[in-house]
């Protein structure tokens, strides 16, 4: 079934206009994905309790996993872009890497844990992390060449963005609730093995759901007319085998991809050490001492920062995501250092005040958190919109459509940079005390404690913000660029098709 089209404000172009109920189910996989990062963020507690592996090791072979992973993305990327497109691409995708995922979660958490220690701990822990990576890969394909896909109007793009944020801090907010107060309770509130195969369990089904809906959601678009259509341009110039050395071509000669890898792949360094499960347990039950505080927290700045995230939404759409990188990264860096500086005057000893949820220490603490969570929230929108965007001047640089290399460059790089955040935490933390344990509520409050969980919690994500900032000085996708290479993409489009037309 053909897309719907329409005549875009600028230049004529017609547009691939996705329905809204699409636009709102299609991002679903942004909810599965989460679901199975967040079972592998508790993979250094499984490593400690389930498999007698030293914290900081742990931390080291997820480091190492995740860079041996990048072969992974050029063969999955290859595959990808010569799958048959009669039963379309991205759904099999989401369906077979949610079930990889599925299967190295069920067996980290349930059926290997307390089986293997030792030696054998190290290669079976190694093996399923392994299984895991591959499984993430498959899915983050499909998911990151979606909007590419299922539309390319500059106006609905953003809003698909949006929906994929929601799912993103949504569900995890939701489940989070879950676990706080139903799971963890049963467990006198330590992130023990019986405790974290409960939750992942209850995890996985949550992921198949979000992965049927956006499978759903993206039905009418994943198809063969529409792959053909987009291809088009591509396959009049005989597009070149996916591999190491297209990616290179790609990265090496389009400036912009360059600033949109920076800009994605710094931030989610930084706040993917600042979200490792040692560093918020840290945190939120050594320092506030209240896992129950931090969430009620979470649970006003998701949802008073998803309105804010939908009105900044549609601002993005009118800015572009250039704008938008830069405005919501210098409101995150102020919020952050708000942040640090209401710690450092409350100190070790004080921040048990934030747990109290009666006190205007909380209050301020709910205020900040809510901050921070929509300018995360517009940031992830304004990258989502970014990768899309940078697809579509691929296409006009190069004449290639390849939404799934783009990604692949992208996460070569996201996962080399993302894949030492496990052994920054797990080797940190072991220069406070944890060696061979790993941080619960009602441990002892220590100064080298405290002033870790600053530095990484908000320090070092400001120094991501900034990143941001610096990359997008010369980034050139604007608002009135992006129109322009949209007309351009469509009239080399238009005049194949006439061409093809004459032929027949």
């Amino acid at each position: 079934m053909s897309k719907e089209v329409s005549a875009g404000a600028q230049g004529g172009v017609k547009y691939r206009n996705a329905k809204m109920w699409e636009l709102i189910t299609a991002p679903a996989c942004a909810g599965n994905n989460i679901c199975m990062y967040m079972c592998m963020v508790y993979a250094s507690y499984a490593g400690s309790e389930g498999y007698g592996i030293a914290t900081a090791v742990v931390g080291i072979i997820i480091t190492l996993t995740r860079i041996l992973d990048a072969v992974t993305d050029t063969a999955i990327a290859y595959v990808f872009e010569r799958f048959p497109t009669k039963y379309g691409k991205c759904r099999p995708f989401l369906l077979v890497g949610w079930a990889i995922e599925a299967l190295a979660v069920w067996l980290m958490y349930s059926a290997g844990a307390n089986h293997f220690k030792g030696i054998a701990g190290v290669v079976v822990f190694v093996l399923i992390y392994i299984v895991y990576v591959i499984g993430y890969t498959v899915n983050n394909v499909a998911g990151s060449v979606m909007a590419a896909v299922l539309t390319n109007n500059p106006k609905q793009r953003p809003m698909m963005s949006f929906i994929s944020t929601m799912f993103s801090y949504g569900v995890p907010i939701l489940l989070n609730n879950v676990v706080v107060f139903s799971i963890l309770p049963k467990y006198d509130n330590q992130y023990n093995m019986p405790m974290l195969k409960e939750m992942t369990n209850f995890y996985i089904l949550v992921s198949l759901i979000c992965c049927i809906v956006s499978m759903i959601g993206i039905w009418r678009s994943d198809n063969e007319e529409v792959w053909k259509e987009a291809s088009a341009i591509s396959n009049r110039q005989k597009q070149e085998k996916v591999g190491l050395k297209q990616m290179w071509e790609v990265l090496s000669k389009n400036k912009d991809v360059q600033r949109y890898i920076v800009t994605c792949a710094t931030d989610k360094f930084a706040q993917t050490t600042a979200t490792q499960s040692v560093i918020l347990n840290m945190l939120s039950g050594v320092l506030i001492g209240s896992y129950a505080a931090t969430q009620i927290a979470g649970n006003y700045a998701s949802v008073i920062g998803l309105i804010f995230a939908f009105a900044g939404g549609i601002v993005i759409g009118k800015i572009g995501s250039k704008k938008g990188t830069v405005w919501f990264s210098w409101l995150t860096i102020a919020i952050s250092a708000v942040q640090m500086i209401v710690c450092i005057i409350l100190g070790p000893d004080g921040m048990r005040q934030i747990g109290d949820t009666g006190s205007m220490i909380f209050m301020l603490w709910v205020v900040c958190t809510v901050g921070m969570t929509a300018g995360r929230m517009l940031l992830s929108v304004a990258a989502n919109t970014m990768r899309a965007d940078v697809t579509d001047g691929e296409e006009n640089r190069s004449g290639h459509f390849m939404p799934s290399v783009i990604a692949g460059v992208y996460s070569l790089f996201d996962k080399g940079m993302s894949s030492i955040c496990a052994t920054i935490a797990t080797v940190a933390i072991s220069f406070v005390g944890y060696v061979n344990t790993v941080p619960q509520m009602g441990d002892e409050v220590t100064s080298g404690i405290f002033w870790m969980a600053i530095i990484l919690s908000f320090g070092l994500p400001i120094i991501g913000f900034l990143c941001n900032i610096i990359a997008m000085k010369n980034y050139t996708l604007d608002v009135d660029t992006l129109a322009r290479i949209q007309a351009e993409n469509q009239a080399k489009r238009d005049a194949i098709a006439a061409e093809n037309a004459m032929a027949e």
